[in-house]
């Protein structure tokens, strides 16, 4: 398992993508957890923007290890635009992954946010079908898109049980289960389950939390032991799941408190880099 690093963070410090790119390839990443947002959102790149960014991560010699779906809150929403306006970003997202050469998505915001004005049951019928249209059109192309849970009562997917109630009533070939330690970490679900899971799981988040809120901060700063759920994951295989489904076995670290909230993305990296490698030195980057 290698470590990865994903982009938000660059976008909270407000470093473009063009200048994050070769920063986090100095700092010794070759796999990138790309954030569709603000500089990283494919809809909103010209032709020859999309263009220069591809060519930029082969020059480096940087992999794609996920694609971040950001802007997916309304998958859920009685407005059957707002829906069908969150399943175009996300098949957008989907082509520039394709030029990317990568294969994984994640989905943002527990596949849509809850509504006071309707019923939940609708409200998950919604997130369903529009997650069953968006997997079942990238199947073909052998596109993965994973799920995460969000430990906030406004997302859907707030635990592990609802992760595995969503997979199952998605259904399709290619729905796989995201593992963000910090989500987990405070939602106060142990690695035992991530058994839950079972053979579905092909990424990870290392993330931050101080136990009562989701900080999203330096790696090291709050209380999550990431070894033990690491080590869950090498117990079930998720190496091998990798390697079975021809992606890269990655451990993507998450930092990010808001857009602007970050002073400097290099100096989080270092210094949670420090960190990981003396818990978890068998990750490598």
């Amino acid at each position: 398992m290698k470590l990865s690093l994903n982009t938000y963070l660059y976008e909270c410090g407000r470093v473009p993508i063009q200048k994050a790119l070769p920063n986090l390839r100095k700092l010794g990443f070759s796999l990138v957890d790309f954030a569709g947002i603000n500089s990283g959102d494919p809809t909103l790149m010209s032709a020859q923007q999309r263009k220069e960014i591809i060519s930029m991560m082969s020059d480096l010699g940087l992999k794609l290890s996920q694609f971040q779906l950001a802007h997916t809150q309304n998958l859920a929403s009685s407005d059957a635009s707002l829906r069908a306006k969150g399943i175009d970003y996300m098949k957008h997202c989907a082509d520039f992954v394709k030029e990317l050469g990568g294969k994984q998505m994640l989905v943002w915001w527990g596949c849509g946010v809850l509504e006071f004005a309707i019923p939940r049951e609708q409200s998950w019928m919604n997130a369903v079908n529009s997650m069953k249209e968006f997997c079942s059109w990238c199947e073909p192309d052998g596109l993965i898109v994973e799920l995460e849970l969000e430990p906030h009562n406004f997302a859907f997917l707030n635990s592990t049980a609802t992760m595995v109630k969503m997979v199952e009533d998605i259904n399709t070939s290619n729905i796989f289960s995201n593992v963000d330690i910090g989500h987990m970490s405070i939602n106060r679900e142990g690695p035992v389950a991530i058994e839950k899971f079972g053979r579905r799981v092909l990424h990870a988040h290392i993330s931050e939390t101080d136990s009562f809120e989701h900080t999203n901060s330096i790696i090291g700063t709050g209380n999550v032991d990431y070894p033990i759920y690491i080590h869950k994951l090498f117990e079930l295989g998720i190496e091998e799941n990798c390697k079975k489904h021809g992606v890269p076995c990655a451990a993507g670290i998450e930092m990010g408190e808001k857009i602007g909230g970050v002073d400097d993305p290099e100096r989080w990296i270092r210094e949670s880099l420090a960190y990981i490698h003396k818990i978890l030195p068998e990750l490598e980057l």
